[in-house]
């Protein structure tokens, strides 16, 4: 069974690595962290794995999985570079959305072969991540020996690989980011404009969660043509107006993004069947001006 270290475990790599011990897919071996404590959780969530504060600490891995933050993955394969504890044919890879494989160049160099995969996926709490990570998509990419070794690995957790071009990295990031972490973030410009029309923000809950979970059902289930309701879709530019001006009286960076949202939702809408073009016109000529 091969080895796996870990530089770097967060809410991440304890999921991979509770689920890979879970099915006895991989041996667990160290686990580094910023500070002896946090190796010491990360280790008794996976419920594997020996805690250690310092590369110097460190035995020899097959795989070593380095889940830092973004800015310092650079430097911690650079770290393991130098460390000495690399094998010839070993693997190594990181986790990054936004950042590609070659960032590992320095384990590269010392005959290792290199990957990133990403899951695409929330990682707020560790053991819900774990229940529902069955048929995870993962973005992957780097040396083909890397993926190919790292491939059954990732499918014997229920992942769902999809190759992706390192060039493009930042765009397919800011997709995931999009659909993800703007929805939280559209939520809670909902749930303030609640507030300002005195609606408290447990109520503005209530009402939200039922119209947003059969919203998403409705994009995956019909398409987000089909999907879109409203004014926008029906063409109905005093409300629209209305919205605007309301919005803008209060708070002129929200109402930015209702202009920059209604101009895509226009888009949207002008794909319907029997879609009345002039009166979506108005509606985009109205968003512009703002």
């Amino acid at each position: 069974m091969l080895r796996i270290n870990f530089i770097g475990c967060g809410q991440v790599g304890k999921t991979l690595g509770k689920l890979w011990h879970k099915g006895s897919h991989l041996k667990i071996g160290d686990v580094l962290n910023q500070s002896l404590l946090s190796s010491e959780t990360a280790v008794e969530v996976i419920n594997a794995g020996k805690p250690v504060d310092n590369l110097v600490h460190m035995t020899c891995a097959d795989v070593y999985m380095i889940g830092c933050g973004d800015d310092s993955i650079e430097q911690c394969s650079q770290d393991l570079a130098n460390s000495g504890l690399l094998k010839q044919g070993g693997i190594v890879f990181h986790c990054s959305g936004a950042q590609p494989a070659s960032l590992l160049s320095a384990c590269k160099d010392k005959g290792v072969y290199i990957a990133s995969i990403h899951p695409i996926k929330s990682f707020a709490n560790v053991q819900l991540a774990v229940d529902s990570f069955e048929g995870t998509y993962c973005g992957m990419e780097g040396d083909e020996i890397a993926l190919q070794k790292l491939e059954p690995l990732f499918n014997n957790i229920g992942a769902r690989l999809v190759k992706i071009n390192s060039d493009n990295k930042s765009l397919y990031h800011a997709a995931s980011v999009i659909a993800c972490n703007y929805l939280v973030a559209l939520q809670e410009l909902s749930i303030n404009t609640f507030a300002q029309a005195g609606i408290e923000r447990g109520q503005a809950m209530a009402i939200l969660q039922p119209i947003v979970r059969g919203t998403v059902e409705n994009i995956f289930t019909l398409g987000t043509v089909s999907s879109l309701t409203g004014p926008i879709a029906r063409g109905d530019k005093d409300i629209v107006s209305n919205q605007l001006n309301a919005i803008s009286d209060w708070n002129q960076d929200f109402a930015t993004v209702y202009q920059l949202l209604g101009k895509v939702s226009v888009d949207i809408a002008s794909k319907k069947e029997g879609a009345d073009i002039t009166k979506l016109k108005q509606i985009r000529d109205l968003l512009e001006k703002g």
